[in-house]
């Protein structure tokens, strides 16, 4: 089973700061891929390292989740270096789970890889959980595939469950 992560920086931080990721977000479901022995690809809309910051106020090595990536060189590796998402071809995927706002996913469009790809993907027949579940389906809906959504603290971890499921893996 290969799954795509996206990774979409936040475009809620404030003017003068780049967009980020919340840190967290990202750990708990990228184990549970990992330790349903999927195979797991990160892309981000520009490729490389995609910002990524900790939620505010805790200590980043206060969850076990965080002291296993700190110990993972292969999991911090792939973050570093993550692929550019108009390079990814989604027929080389079962699945995707999506972090962050992705806009518009019809028509593709070129100035919203992460839209584009869900689209892609969805009208592969290919189940995506995205989280948060600010996405734009018109006029085309999901397609022929599966879209997963959440917006809860937890979603991201539930989303990842679910996509598991969808997938054929518990």
């Amino acid at each position: 089973m290969r799954i795509l992560m996206i990774l979409i920086p936040d475009l809620d931080t404030p003017p003068r700061i780049p967009p980020v990721l919340q840190f967290e977000r990202f750990l708990s479901p990228y184990y549970l891929f990992i330790d349903a022995g999927a195979d797991v690809v990160l892309a981000s809309p520009c490729g490389g390292d995609p910002a990524m910051r900790t939620a505010t106020g805790r200590r980043t090595d206060a969850t076990s989740a965080m002291q296993r990536f700190q110990q993972d060189q292969t999991a911090r590796d792939a973050l570093a270096d993550t692929l550019e998402l108009h390079r990814v071809d989604p027929d080389d995927f079962d699945g995707a789970f999506c972090l962050g706002v992705t806009g518009g996913v019809w028509p593709p469009n070129a100035d919203n890889p992460g839209g584009a790809m869900i689209g892609a993907l969805l009208a592969a027949g290919k189940p995506v959980a995205v989280v948060p579940a600010e996405l734009h389906l018109e006029p085309d809906g999901t397609g022929d595939g599966l879209l997963i959504t959440g917006d809860r603290a937890d979603a991201a971890a539930l989303a990842a469950r679910a996509l598991l499921g969808a997938l054929g893996r518990p």
